[in-house]
């Protein structure tokens, strides 16, 4: 362990964490479409992308950062001096991870899924990549919200998060995904994430799917889902700079005041009002002398 390189360790980490993020994700919407409902629905399939994604960060955050989205690691190198050199490294291994864990879903629900849908199409496409609901333009603009939504707020929890509470983090990083979930799924499936949306798209084309890189209706639409939380992540993390972070109290500001001693407290107590107790009213003892006596 001591030869392995911290990037080294960093990049096995975001494989991880993604593999973790991606193949909660994908089972859970998998269950809902193979059993036609009877075993999920909207809301089951939103919590399994948040267990992945909560468990996801524990995982990697072993090892290294834990980002597990491409637009997250972009925004932290734009924002928060993340050295560039880590963000392709990144990317791959979030990409890979996300890629893998989608081909585990597949091959594991394959099964159902040809049960259901013998050719392959956009009714069970969804499993692994995203698609959009309300047009190609809704779609781009719900993606730039959206994420520009999860940065924002993750750059107050990372700030906010410190020391022993930073252990809380995946949790609450988890109930911001349940939310945009829960508020913006419907556009576009909410993928906010490069990673998650390219790797499976990939493991679905590869095993069959060859509609995957369009719509329904032929649309090139791969491209959307790495674009669009690009874009929204630099607006969401500047928005950030721009809004709250150059408005904060400075830490050293911003430190409790320590509570008086049980001494200092008492000479508070009895000092004159007219009077107040300070350093000048100290009166040491001369050591020399009292060792003469």
């Amino acid at each position: 362990m001591s030869r392995t390189s911290p990037l080294t360790r960093e990049l096995i980490g975001e494989f991880a964490g993604t593999f973790i993020l991606i193949i909660f994700g994908t089972a859970a919407v998998a269950q809902m479409v193979v059993s036609g409902g009877d075993a999920g629905d909207w809301a089951t399939l939103t919590w399994g992308w948040v267990a992945g994604l909560i468990m996801g960060i524990y995982v990697a955050g072993r090892l290294g950062a834990g980002h597990l989205n491409p637009v997250v690691t972009l925004a932290m190198a734009v924002y928060r001096k993340l050295p560039w050199r880590n963000v392709l490294p990144y990317t791959a291994a979030q990409t890979l991870g996300a890629f893998v864990a989608a081909l585990v879903t597949r091959g594991v629900y394959n099964a159902g899924i040809v049960a259901v849908d013998p050719g392959l199409t956009s009714k069970s496409q969804t499993i692994f990549s995203t698609l959009p609901n309300h047009g190609v333009t809704t779609a781009f603009f719900d993606q730039v919200v959206g994420t520009a939504l999860l940065v924002f707020v993750l750059f107050a929890l990372l700030a906010t998060l410190q020391g022993a509470a930073s252990m809380l983090l995946p949790f609450m990083v988890g109930l911001l995904l349940l939310g945009i979930g829960f508020a913006w799924g419907t556009n576009a499936g909410y993928a906010i994430n490069p990673a998650r949306d390219f790797g499976p798209r990939l493991a679905e084309w590869i095993t069959g799917y060859h509609s995957a890189w369009v719509t329904p209706d032929g649309t090139p639409y791969w491209w959307l889902p790495i674009v669009a939380p690009a874009i929204g992540a630099l607006i969401g993390g500047g928005l950030y700079v721009l809004v709250i972070e150059r408005f904060e109290v400075p830490a050293a500001q911003d430190e409790p005041v320590p509570a008086p001693t049980p001494e200092s407290a008492e000479a508070g107590a009895n000092a004159d009002p007219r009077h107040p107790v300070n350093a000048a009213d100290v009166v040491v003892p001369d050591q020399s002398k009292e060792a003469s006596r």
